[in-house]
């Protein structure tokens, strides 16, 4: 067949040569199907590579299976190593939570108690309520920026709530 082919390119080039532009072609078209082999995949070899891919695949499932296995074998491990070695210092700090929560609870107690020694009653909130609205009255335009500004930063805050794309479902 090569050599078939051999006097065949002698024969398209010739006709190149001379001119001969329907001759060169149907040369050339021999050459072409000549060289263009129809060698599809054979049916051994998909089932050759398909046995393989399934192998892999089992392989790297058992991989996997390990890996976590393994993974949650350290994660226990590490997790009663956490707990066992920081259980005091957690104790300790609710019991100092604990401690501090009564303390305020009794200064708060004790503060109502004697609230009504100092002057410090209903009479002294009324009090600062109605300077406060003197203030507004003497000079309201300081109030309204305080108020304006206000208002710009809860528009900020809104806008970086959406930017951010928090919804109410987060905080379920």
């Amino acid at each position: 067949m090569n050599d078939e082919l051999d006097r065949t390119y002698r024969r398209w080039q010739r006709a190149e040569e001379n001119g001969h532009d329907d001759e060169a072609e149907a040369a050339f078209r021999e050459i072409y199907a000549a060289g263009m082999s129809d060698s599809g995949v054979t049916p051994t070899f998909t089932a050759s590579t398909m046995a393989a891919v399934a192998n892999r695949a089992a392989i790297d499932a058992r991989r996997a299976a390990r890996t976590r296995a393994a993974a949650l074998v350290v994660g226990i491990g590490g997790g009663a190593f956490i707990t066992y070695f920081s259980a005091g210092f957690v104790v300790s700090l609710l019991s100092a939570a604990a401690a501090r929560g009564l303390d305020a609870l009794v200064a708060l107690v004790v503060s109502v108690a004697t609230s009504g020694r100092d002057g410090s009653g209903v009479w002294a909130v009324l009090t600062s309520l109605g300077r406060a609205a003197a203030a507004f009255a003497a000079n309201p335009t300081v109030t309204v920026a305080i108020f304006a500004m206000q208002a710009v930063a809860i528009g900020a805050l809104v806008a970086l709530q959406r930017l951010l794309g928090s919804d109410g479902e987060s905080f379920k």
